[in-house]
């Protein structure tokens, strides 16, 4: 009896034992795997926001053995500002899926939200999956980035305190006062080159920061040292389209010189005026002074176990 009741003792402990040993051994594993889910999450998010991908991957096509990269390219270098391009934003947001595929690994979903800091701006859905409710470890990276919401070139600028260029107009200088019997009023003047292939690529706008001018006497001008006029175009509060105007002054020449006058009644400027260029056919309504720089956003990736 006594031998009897040693065994079931001994049986009870090893069943005890071999309980706890499976405990353990699951928390171990299901460790290791939380901590390998994070790395996975840190690397991708690392290959996104710090290289710009496969050359030219968001104009092509194809999905296969392309790596996505958001950083806008800098000729080779490092993207040590971590600025994200709005085009490769959109390229990934159509093809989320294949294209990750090609980044995290098999068994793993993933999703991924960039939220402007501007709070009237909505979120970046770039992957719009979410984790299912059942899912053990979802690991979550969250990165400050600035991205270029708009495709924008500033092609000619005329800021307050920017240094003057002399015009050729022989009328007035930059930066001077023009006199005249009515008025006196100040011009501030910039040069800017354009192509044919820019005519056939580009939008041209000029946008004013702020859009409603305080100086109701504003006016702007176009035109190049061979053909100058003296045709005033009005502010509007609103981005102008001077596509017309840019492809009359460049004519049938492969490129030209242009410039682009601001005529004030005050000095220094109250205001700041950009003649921009966007990719051809750009909605208006995306032609904003907010996306003539990169704005800062939390850039939020999730991955889990399928």
């Amino acid at each position: 009896m006594d031998l009897l009741f040693a065994l079931i003792i001994i049986t009870i402990a090893i069943g005890l034992s071999a309980d706890a040993l499976d405990v353990v051994s699951f928390k171990i594993s299901d460790y290791a795997a939380g901590k390998s889910l994070d790395r996975i999450a840190t690397d991708t998010t690392a290959i996104l926001i710090n290289t710009p991908g496969t050359p030219c991957w968001e104009k092509s096509n194809s999905t296969n053995s392309v790596i996505p990269g958001l950083a806008m390219d800098n000729n080779g270098s490092k993207n040590t500002t971590k600025i994200l391009s709005f085009a490769k934003i959109s390229q990934l947001t159509i093809n989320y899926q294949k294209l990750m595929g090609n980044v995290i690994p098999p068994g793993t979903n993933s999703s991924l939200t960039i939220y402007p800091s501007k709070p009237t701006w909505e979120p970046l859905k770039v992957g719009n999956e979410t984790p299912p409710p059942d899912a053990t470890e979802v690991a979550v990276v969250n990165r400050t980035v600035l991205v270029n919401f708009a495709d924008f070139r500033i092609l000619a600028s005329v800021i307050s305190n920017s240094n003057p260029e002399i015009c050729p107009h022989n009328n007035f200088t930059v930066g001077h006062a023009s006199v005249n019997q009515n008025s006196t009023t100040f011009w501030n003047c910039r040069n800017f080159k354009v192509t044919q292939e820019d005519l056939n690529s580009t939008d041209f706008y000029i946008i004013t920061d702020p859009l409603i001018l305080k100086d109701n006497k504003a006016r702007w001008l176009l035109d190049r040292p061979d053909n100058m006029n003296e045709e005033l175009g009005t502010f509007q509060g609103q981005p102008l389209l001077v596509n017309d105007k840019i492809h009359v002054m460049l004519g049938d020449d492969e490129e030209t010189v242009l410039w682009f006058h601001i005529q004030t009644s005050d000095d220094p400027l109250s205001f700041n005026t950009y003649l921009v260029g966007v990719p051809k056919g750009s909605s208006s309504n995306n032609v904003s002074i907010e996306y003539l720089h990169p704005q800062p956003c939390s850039f939020v990736f999730k991955i889990w176990m399928e």
